[in-house]
């Protein structure tokens, strides 16, 4: 059996206890998971990861630090500060997808599917954010919320340049990550200003889980030969 996938086997129970935890809402549980299935695939990549990549470092290091920040996340300073973590985070991660992409001339097809899909995303992201205003407390977290989603928009822009630039196994990685990101975000919040359903948190729980793999897949995989397309 594949030497990754073994450490993949191996996190599963770590999956299951989190799950567990948020069955049963025990939070502490549900954090603790969340930090320790990081070790597993850090030990099944370990060998395919180029610890040279600043990109890798920091976005690894910032998420570390986003699941440990949520141990005492109930302080909303706290809570507040893991997500500048993670938008960090994604920033790092959007500038290792940036450096396999290549511009091109648009094709009038590619591009007005593009331009369908920015605004569906556009669109999704925005009705989130206004569901969410109503139980938000001043302008300046309004401010914080929207500015975190923006970043969340612009991951997802370079997720889809990226995958119809170049349609590597790398690429697909990347773009599964992004959507695996993007849908745990929003279940995230909507669990705690509108939606607090044990259903919304098993949903996000098992997001957050699949982004982490593909994280590792993502950095693990080398990007092929480009087969460039007209895009942008």
């Amino acid at each position: 059996m594949n030497y990754r996938r073994i450490f993949v086997l191996a996190s599963l129970p770590i999956l299951l206890l989190n799950l567990y935890g948020v069955i049963r809402e025990i939070d502490w549980l549900v954090d603790f998971t969340e930090f320790l299935v990081y070790l597993p695939f850090f030990i099944g990549f370990y060998r395919k990861l180029d610890f040279t990549n600043i990109n890798l470092n920091a976005f690894l290091s910032l998420s570390l630090c986003t699941a440990l920040f949520r141990f005492f996340d109930q302080e909303k300073v706290v809570y507040m500060l893991s997500m500048v973590f993670s938008m960090v985070a994604y920033i790092f991660l959007y500038r290792e997808a940036l450096k396999y992409t290549k511009r091109e001339t648009a094709n009038k097809f590619i591009l007005s599917f593009f331009i369908i899909l920015i605004v569906a995303n556009a669109y999704f992201l925005s009705g989130h954010l206004q569901e969410m205003e109503v139980h938000i407390s001043g302008i300046v977290e309004f401010g914080f919320y929207s500015l975190y989603y923006v970043n969340l928009l612009v991951l997802a822009v370079i997720g889809l340049i990226y995958y119809l630039n170049s349609y590597s196994r790398k690429s697909v990685y990347f773009i599964t990550l992004v959507m695996a990101i993007v849908f745990a975000d929003v279940f995230r919040d909507m669990a705690v200003f509108y939606l607090r359903s044990t259903s919304v948190s098993f949903i996000e729980v098992l997001l957050r889980y699949s982004a982490v793999l593909l994280a590792f897949y993502f950095f693990a995989t080398r990007e092929k030969k480009l087969r460039l397309i007209n895009l942008v």
